[in-house]
Formats: C-alpha cells, structure tokens, sequence
C-alpha cells in the first residue's frame, strides 16, 4: 500500500524530539506519506510550522485544544490568525470540548471554542474536533458558526449523526483496545465510506495501551483492523479513505 494519510497526529510532541525522522522513515516504509499535524496551544504552534517547512508531506493545523484552555495569551486569537494566514491550507484544529479528561472549567472550553469556530468561519477553514462527554453543549456553536468541513477525531460513535455530508469521522488506534464490543463493530461499519479516515493521534492511542508510543508507521493496523470490520479489502479501504481525505483537505 502506498500513498495513505495520517489524518491526526501530533509529530511535534516532546516524545518525538530525538527520532522525528525515524519516525517518518518508519512510515514511508508503510506507505504512509501524508501526516496532518494538529497544533494544541500557542506553545507548540511554531514548531508544527517548522515541521511543514522541513517536511513538504506534513499538513499543519493550528488551535487550542479544550486540555489548553487556561492561561492562553491575551495575544492567542491574533496569533492563531497569523498562523492561518502563513498556511493558506491550514485547518483549525485540534479544538473541542472535553468534560472527562480535564479540569479546565467548561464555560471557558466554550468561550475559547467559539471563538476558534468563529475564525475557521472567517477564514473558511475546516475544523478537526475533540469531543468527548460533551456533545450537548458543542451542538449549539455549531449551529450558530458551521465551518465548511468538519473532521471529529478519535470518533466514538456519540452525539453527531451522518446527514451532514461536511462532516467527516477518524478512526483510531482506540478502537483496537475495543474492537471485540459490538458497539465499536456497529459504529465501523454505520460510517458512511466517502466520509471515513483513517488516524493514529500518534504519540497518542496506541493499541496496546498508553504506556507505548504511537506511531503513523501504526496506521496500517489500524486500517487492517477496519477495513476487516467493513468486510472490504484493505486496498479498497484505503483507496477510499484517501479520495475522502482529498476532499477534506
């Protein structure tokens, strides 16, 4: 297999600083070419630019995640802007809300979210999404701002229907840790095939638990996994899931 994309990944964690390039050799050998790194906070912002500078294959997204909401700059929002600006391509993302891994308050996980929705709006730029026990109140932003196109990562299944044809759905090395549930077999097959990708939230989500680091070269156990769940070939899945990946990008 040859040409697959890592729709959500966050290559410019600490845990990759002395192997970056092990790492991407490790996924070449996989077929896999593409990385879409996700930024999480001002922090980390110019160095997911420095990874898109050296690495043409790499996607760079900019935003504050829901776990990096506290103590933002009051510069936040103009340099987010200015990142956007640098990539004409860049989505917003990673942001969302989150009312079970964190204890940042959840009105200030809103306010920070709508403003983001509300700049991807501006920019007409898509969003990658964090949702977890919290889609409830992520429904209301939305309806209010809808960006143009909508990737929720990690996806678990809950909260958000397949009738918006903008809205798209990764699966993770999560759903290996839970592949043997009928509700995780339901959901990989309910996706609808030109709105499913294929991620590895790398050095997140390993399968085998969170002691490991992730890789993208995890991808294809990933797509293995879900393309026997679909009952497709993994060719066919893959084939797929990188003509949904081209129209989200």
């Amino acid at each position: 297999m040859t040409g697959l994309t890592d729709a959500h990944c966050h290559l410019q964690d600490h845990q990759f600083w002395g192997d970056l390039e092990a790492v991407i050799q490790r996924a070449n050998t996989f077929g896999i070419r593409r990385f879409i790194v996700n930024g999480t906070c001002p922090k980390d912002w110019e160095r997911v630019a420095k990874l898109a500078q050296a690495y043409p294959q790499i996607s760079p997204q900019f935003g504050v995640h829901p776990w990096k909401v506290e103590g933002l700059p009051e510069s936040w929002e103009e340099e987010l802007k200015s990142y956007l600006f640098r990539y004409p391509d860049a989505g917003v993302g990673e942001i969302g809300l989150d009312r079970q891994l964190t204890q940042a308050p959840l009105d200030l996980q809103e306010t920070i979210f709508s403003k983001q929705i509300k700049i991807a709006c501006e920019l007409k730029r898509s969003c990658t999404l964090h949702v977890i026990k919290a889609w409830d109140e992520i429904s209301n932003p939305l309806r209010e701002n809808s960006p143009a196109k909508l990737l929720f990562h990690s996806y678990g299944g809950q909260g958000v229907g397949f009738s918006r044809s903008d809205n798209y759905f990764s699966l993770g090395g999560a759903i290996l840790r839970k592949n043997s549930s009928e509700k995780i077999k339901t959901l990989i097959r309910s996706i609808p095939a030109d709105r499913l990708l294929l991620e590895t939230d790398s050095p997140f989500q390993h399968p085998d638990g969170k002691d490991n680091r992730q890789e993208p070269a995890g991808l294809l156990r990933v797509a293995e996994k879900v393309a026997q769940l679909r009952g497709i070939t993994i060719r066919d899945l893959c084939q797929q899931t990188e003509k949904n990946m081209e129209r989200f990008l």
